[in-house]
């Protein structure tokens, strides 16, 4: 059993033979539950969604940019001029 105390903010340290064991990072996230009358720590699943923010960084230039540009060739090809 391990032990840990709670500071005035509230915070616990996860001792670090429990931090290996369920391979917990600094910054990674944990999920508290409870059940009974415990409180239970678990590492929180990691979001697919939130690991794809970025990836297509680059590809297109600036987006805004490239935004514009379409729109432009769009306007070109159909004859119809955007809103400004």
């Amino acid at each position: 059993m391990e032990c840990s105390k709670i500071t005035k903010k509230g915070q616990v340290t996860i001792p670090q033979r429990l931090r290996r064991l369920l391979d917990i990072k600094t910054g990674e996230k944990v999920v508290f539950e409870i059940e009974d009358e415990k409180i239970v720590l678990k590492k929180a699943p990691k979001n697919p969604i939130a690991d794809l923010v970025g990836l297509g960084k680059g590809i297109f230039g600036k987006s805004l940019e490239y935004q514009m540009q379409m729109r432009d060739e769009w306007e070109h090809r159909t004859g119809k001029e955007r809103e400004k």
